[in-house]
């Protein structure tokens, strides 16, 4: 079987977008078909792949996998790119473009000639902002996680120094943790900067390892850095 992809990135994030959008459904992928086009030494090398159909009274519906082959419920960057990629390709005279994913619909939009996308999490914006806070023993220290779903799970960890934060060694512990059970969590990493300013970076469910940006997961720092700390909405994550 012969495939062609399409690689995209946002902010560093990047993907495969497998386009399905003239054929009648999804091209099924297994699990290792996967993780050997992501893989970087001997694939195409990926964060992960979108497979992307025509929606039924959507723009687009996809089905998106991480790069160790699990089916993810969303992606925020890849969903940039898609709505970049249908705008481009598919749809140049919509404002707005909207996928259908596994937790609702993400409708975004391309702003100007640059080709900067912006999206909304889920139609009518993120559903579920309030967060919920465990404590997890790690060795001899006890980590206060911030949990909240901004269309994927993260545990969000406020730290002093994220440049100095041991980032693999945490999030590898708390990615497939007992107490996320059995779906996992990403792990948000912030640290509040100045006023509506702050820094993140995420240890990625599926991935393994920290990403080069992350979506879902700026968000979620955002809305627990807001709430913590009283800040208005908009928050700049870098």
């Amino acid at each position: 079987m012969s495939l062609s992809f399409y690689k995209m990135n946002g902010a560093g994030n990047d993907f495969l977008l497998l386009d399905c959008m003239k054929e009648d459904g999804h091209i099924p992928l297994k699990k290792e078909e996967i993780m050997y086009l992501c893989d970087r030494n001997f694939g195409l090398g990926a964060d992960g792949v979108a497979v992307l159909a025509r929606g039924r009274g959507k723009h687009c519906e996809w089905k998106f996998y991480n790069c160790d082959g699990s089916e993810a419920e969303m992606c925020g960057n890849c969903a940039r790119c898609v709505v970049r990629f249908l705008a481009d390709n598919y749809f140049p005279l919509e404002e707005v473009i909207s996928i259908e994913t596994k937790v609702g619909v993400i409708k975004g939009r391309r702003m100007g000639e640059e080709g900067d996308v912006e999206i909304t999490l889920l139609e009518g914006g993120v559903k579920r902002v309030d967060f919920w806070e465990k404590v997890i023993k790690m060795d001899d220290t006890m980590l206060r996680l911030y949990c909240i779903d901004t269309g994927v799970p993260h545990a969000v960890l406020e730290v002093n120094d994220i440049r100095k934060y041991p980032i693999t060694k945490v999030g590898s512990f708390l990615v497939g943790h007992p107490a996320f059970a059995p779906e996992g969590t990403n792990v948000t990493f912030f640290q509040g900067n100045m006023g509506q300013r702050i820094l993140a970076t995420t240890f990625e469910r599926g991935v393994e390892k920290e990403t080069l940006a992350c979506g879902t997961g700026a968000a979620a720092a955002a809305l627990v850095y807001s709430q913590l700390y009283m800040q208005p909405l908009p928050v700049e994550v870098a």
